[in-house]
């Protein structure tokens, strides 16, 4: 087996399931699919290309934080939009659902708080159906890393 994955190694092949990757310094911007976005640490940023586009965020030295962004394929989400948080949220501890507005972008939040591992996170959705194509953003964080919380609630990610 060690011979196989040298020959593999020396053929140029990949056994990494992250085949495609990027790294992010914080408070650059990032952008895809017409979307510019800003990190606060450096990330790692994986880019798929299925029938809808995904963008996967992780960080590059600590855990605390993922995002995951997706394009959406129709107008207007097709079930409940309070079911979206059930989606994300799993026994989510206070959820709750407001509008934000950045630039002339509206976008619905569901947040909602949870214990995972031991972790207390907390979890917001972002939906944006203003934008073409339409936007959805999942992210998770540790409540009790702060300065996400600050980073994360004041949109900073989002550099619009």
């Amino acid at each position: 087996m060690k011979g196989f994955v040298s020959i593999l190694f020396f053929l140029g092949i990949s056994t990494s399931p992250i085949l495609s990757q990027t790294l992010v310094e914080p408070n650059q911007n990032f952008v895809w699919e017409s979307f510019s976005f800003v990190f606060p640490e450096p990330v790692v940023v994986k880019l798929e290309s299925t029938t809808n586009k995904k963008l996967t965020v992780y960080p590059a030295k600590r855990d605390g934080f993922f995002m995951i962004v997706r394009t959406l394929p129709w107008n207007e989400p097709l079930i409940d939009k309070t079911l979206w948080k059930d989606s994300v949220f799993t026994r989510g501890i206070e959820p709750k659902t407001f509008p934000k507005t950045l630039g002339n972008l509206n976008f619905q939040v569901f947040q909602a708080d949870q214990i995972r591992n031991q972790n207390a996170l907390r979890n917001q959705v972002w939906i944006c159906l203003d934008s073409k194509p339409a936007l959805w953003i999942w992210i998770q964080w540790k409540s009790d890393r702060k300065d996400l919380n600050e980073f994360f609630e004041s949109n900073r990610f989002l550099s619009l």
